[in-house]
């Protein structure tokens, strides 16, 4: 105690042999401690004013509490909800808002399209899967319509990403307000709940942070990409009388087919569509029906260039022939489309066999069975019968070499047709090799599932496959050349070269045509895959 005294009192005479020597200049502090006070009374006043008038919260996120009831406290009372002064505020228009969020747990719903933001969804309920512990092994059904502890906003959350939808066996929604979906957590700002009479339990969109979608985009430019060159195509074929026969037209057929799919899917991938619209459903329709076309004619190709290798000579004319093509190409897809239509509409097979078209997204569904069942399966049939076609083409060719090779060198007309078919399977052969492995490998990917590097190298060459159409049928000089002629543009005296090209224009129109035999096939995964 004895050291504490003594400092103590040291210290106490000290401040005395001070304060005897104070000067005039010491009597500013005094004034000075004066001033600092009266500016921090006036720094609080001017502070509680602006939180009076500043937001508080998001506009969103208050209601108009102008004709509460003001409590001596300074609190205001409105539907039931008590509001302290630190939970309202004036805006610039003189209204006076509660920030009902910091009151209750807020939890955004989002309305069917073609109901205003701020406007009450006509739902009853609104059914979640409700986690009774933090950890979400406790679980039961709540109809948050009936829950006091929750304010429902009726308009979309935030989100500079896109929202993507869940089903109500998918998320935990904690008494927090926090949605869990897996080891992702997301507070109230970050997703909506909407209810649909179809189903037991309420949707939930979450905000997709990072923006997955990129790639989606990214692959949508590039297959817009091929867009110019399959319209090329078509039209220089359209041009050119020359090029219009059974093959030529069966390239625009398949070219046409493969430009609708490739558009539409662009869109899909833009997510330009709502979810579950009637442009949707509509879409998703139409892209199955193309998409199928393109393989329908692919196969009418790869039969037609079979046919001719193989001897056969029918009696029906040109006409007929790509007549009976046509109903084949264009009916079988339209055929397996309205039978899908009916087993989406009726209830003759189970809900959880059915295609699902612009339920999940706006195509069939991302179900593996259901996958193989309505697309994969197609594809295997069509591809495995094109491999059969060309493969017996294939040693028809080598047979016919060995066992005539004398005879076709002795007669130059059958020698010069000889080629021109041979010349025109080379080129299908090229095209065949070419989507063979993109086929190979989609439908590898397809088995594999997931992210893989084989997806994105499918990626591209579904990317330029416009590209690759283009340079093996049109990038051509004898396909020059009688477009120069076409439009009446003459390129001086033909020479030797000219006249080699006139003798071959007749053999380009049964041989460019039909190299489309096995033209590019469309990838199906992920060219369907997001909204």
């Amino acid at each position: 105690m004895g050291p504490n005294v003594s400092q103590r009192g040291a210290s106490y005479r000290r401040a005395i042999r001070l304060r005897g020597r104070v000067t005039l200049s010491q009597c500013w502090y005094p004034g000075i401690g004066v001033v600092l006070l009266c500016c921090a009374g006036l720094f609080l006043s001017l502070d509680h004013a602006n939180a009076a008038t500043t937001p508080l919260c998001p506009l969103v996120e208050s209601v108009d509490i102008s004709n509460g009831t003001l409590n001596a406290d300074g609190s205001i009372e409105h539907d039931g909800i008590r509001y302290e002064q630190k939970q309202y505020f004036t805006d610039e228009e003189s209204v006076v808002r509660g920030c009902v969020c910091l009151v209750r747990q807020c939890l955004h719903i989002c309305c069917p399209g073609g109901v205003p933001a701020g406007q009450t969804c006509p739902s009853a309920a609104l059914n979640v899967n409700f986690s009774m512990s933090v950890d979400g092994s406790v679980h039961d059904t709540r109809n948050l319509m009936d829950d006091p502890q929750y304010y429902l906003l009726y308009a979309k959350p935030e989100c500079s990403g896109h929202l993507l939808t869940l089903y109500g066996d998918e998320y935990n929604l904690r008494p927090d307000g926090i949605l869990a979906y897996g080891p992702t957590l997301y507070n109230y700002r970050h997703f909506c709940l909407q209810a649909d009479e179809s189903e037991p339990l309420a949707f939930a969109g979450y905000c997709e942070t990072i923006d997955a979608l990129a790639l989606h985009r990214m692959y949508s430019i590039g297959i817009l990409v091929s867009l110019p060159f399959l319209v090329a195509t078509f039209v220089v074929y359209a041009l050119l009388p020359e090029m219009q026969n059974i093959p030529g037209k069966s390239l625009m057929c398949y070219v046409a087919s493969l430009a609708v799919a490739y558009l539409l899917v662009a869109l899909m991938r833009f997510n330009v569509y709502s979810y579950r619209s009637g442009w949707c459903f509509a879409t998703g329709y139409l892209v199955y029906t193309a998409l199928l076309a393109s393989f329908f004619w692919l196969n009418v190709m790869a039969f037609d260039i079979f046919w001719t290798f193989g001897g056969s000579r029918g009696r029906s004319s040109e006409r007929r022939k790509f007549l009976y093509y046509s109903l084949y190409a264009w009916g079988a897809p339209l055929l397996v489309v309205g039978f899908v239509a009916l087993l989406d509409n009726t209830e003759f097979i189970h809900e959880s066999m059915r295609p699902q078209i612009g339920m999940d997204r706006c195509f069939v569904s991302e179900e593996r069975l259901i996958g193989f069942l309505y697309m994969y399966l197609p594809l295997l049939v069509l591809v495995g019968a094109n491999v059969l076609f060309f493969a017996v083409t294939a040693v028809r060719i080598y047979r016919m070499e060995q066992a005539t090779a004398s005879a076709l060198s002795g007669e130059s007309r059958r020698h010069t047709k000889y080629e021109k078919d041979r010349y025109r399977f080379s080129l299908y052969l090229r095209l065949f090799i070419i989507m063979g492995v993109t086929w190979t490998m989609e439908i590898i990917t397809w088995a594999v599932g997931g992210g893989t590097w084989l997806i994105y190298l499918v990626d591209i060459c579904n990317c330029l496959t416009g590209v690759f159409i283009f340079v093996l049928f049109v990038w051509k000089q004898k396909v020059k050349e009688l477009l120069l002629k076409r439009f009446g543009i003459h390129r001086g005296a033909p020479g030797r070269h000219d006249q080699h090209t006139n003798s071959t224009i007749s053999t380009t129109r049964s041989t460019d045509m039909k190299t489309t035999a096995n033209t590019p096939e469309t990838r199906l995964t992920d060219m369907t895959q997001g909204n």
